[in-house]
């Protein structure tokens, strides 16, 4: 970029900087709700620094961050929220107002037990966002030098908007006090898979275009394969178990609920935190879409998400549903998750996940290699921008190798592109996957 047209947008940007400290300074005794304004409306500014700012804030170490921090502590402390900007290089003002930022956002975890946020508080619709607290400093993605604003700016709570590309988002509280939740180090994640299914397509035409839904599957041994799963999600302690899309028929997915809902209350073993018994094509008042129902530990349905994308090829034509109309995110107690469906999270179309700052991705999918390098293409984007790792199920229709796979699993890397599908292959019914350091 030209240095003269990097400098104006710098000005223009303080200028903008500047006006919000002079509102701010008006507050004097900020309340709760002053701060979390205060640290939206800062945030908001930061994201929208430009690039000159954001290059120098990827270049500071965190000891000069948390000594920028300490500078507020007083006024911050006191409830004064006095601040500026002036002649600062672009390296000193992305130290300042990171520091600024920090300080807010510790002084609104520090005092969350005479200051909660309940769920109910969560959404600030005046404001555009969600403001979410999270439990601690996240251990998923430790602050250091050389990681962007978008990963480290904020430690103790995370802002997402209300809305991604035109689609509301939606966050739903689900912490059940799983032990393993706070150390990713622990986690394990269930892949579910089925020996010898068959999908029965019914197909018809649509001004001229041909069309296809899922009406049936064949799947002999999938009774006994989801007993085998359950009994081994329990036992490895997994946090998430999820079956790929479009593999699981109402009548499979009630059995799944009714395993986990009816174990032995003798059983101390921990449920999951997170169930998704694949997708399906459902008949709705909006038309048949591909729904996804996810459930928590004790079978108790959390969240309904439907496909946003839907799919095609040559062969049976395009998937005829009905476009899912939001993004939807679960607060575990250990993480922000969120669901999506195949091409929902695929590189070969426009996808608000990749603007969608969550810890895990779970995706439920079905397609071949070429589907899981576009899967791979946009976790490696969501992993560089905000340190999101995802967890791909897919269930594969053609591929290019003869190896006997049932599946194919993306697990949680933090470098998801360096692996083949030949790598990522799983020819078990069951297999669990730890987070990738």
């Amino acid at each position: 970029m030209d240095s003269r047209a990097e400098t104006s947008a710098f000005d223009a940007w303080k200028k903008e900087a500047r006006e919000l400290a002079e509102r701010q300074e008006l507050i004097t005794n900020a309340s709760r709700d002053d701060l979390r304004k205060a640290l939206i409306e800062l945030d908001t500014l930061f994201r929208n620094a430009p690039g000159s700012v954001h290059k120098a804030y990827r270049n500071l170490t965190e000891k000069r961050i948390e000594e920028a921090r300490e500078s507020f502590t007083g006024s911050i402390g006191d409830g004064h929220l006095s601040w500026t900007l002036s002649d600062e290089t672009p390296e000193l003002a992305a130290l300042r107002m990171g520091g600024l930022i920090r300080e807010i956002d510790r002084v609104l975890a520090e005092r969350r037990s005479q200051w909660p946020i309940a769920p109910s508080e969560w959404h600030l619709k005046q404001l555009g966002c969600w403001f979410i607290p999270r439990q601690g400093a996240s251990a998923l993605r430790p602050a250091r030098r050389l990681q962007a604003y978008s990963k480290r700016g904020l430690l103790f709570h995370r802002i997402l908007p209300s809305l991604i590309q035109g689609y509301p988002v939606q966050v739903v509280d689900t912490r059940t006090l799983h032990s393993a939740a706070p150390d990713a180090s622990k986690w394990k994640m269930g892949a579910c898979l089925f020996k010898a299914l068959e999908l029965k397509p019914e197909f018809t035409s649509q001004g001229g275009d041909k069309r296809f839904r899922i009406a049936g599957i064949e799947a002999p041994s999938a009774g006994d394969a989801i007993s085998e799963q359950i009994t081994q999600a329990l036992k490895e302690n997994c946090i998430a178990v999820v079956w790929p899309e479009l593999t699981v028929s109402p009548e499979l997915r009630e059995s799944i609920v009714k395993l986990i809902r009816n174990r032995d209350v003798a059983d101390e073993r921990e449920a999951p935190e997170i169930l998704i018994p694949g997708t399906w094509h459902e008949a709705t008042d909006h038309g048949i879409v591909n729904r996804a129902r996810i459930y928590d530990g004790y079978g108790e349905e959390r969240l309904i998400y439907d496909k946003i994308a839907p799919y095609a090829d040559d062969s049976w034509g395009t998937e005829n549903i009905a476009a899912g109309d939001r993004v939807c995110v679960l607060a575990t107690e250990g993480a922000l998750v969120g669901i999506a469906i195949c091409l929902d999270f695929c590189d070969v179309c426009e996808t608000p996940f990749t603007e969608l700052d969550v810890d895990v991705m779970l995706v439920p999918s079905m397609g071949n290699d070429r589907t899981m390098q576009g899967h791979q293409t946009t976790a490696a984007q969501v992993e560089v921008r905000f340190g999101t790792r995802s967890f791909v199920v897919q269930h594969p229709t053609q591929t290019a190798l003869n190896d006997l796979r049932l599946g194919i699993i993306l697990p949680l890397l933090k470098v998801p592109n360096s692996v083949s599908a030949e790598e990522l292959a799983q020819k078990t019914v069951w297999a669990a996957y730890k987070w990738c350091p």
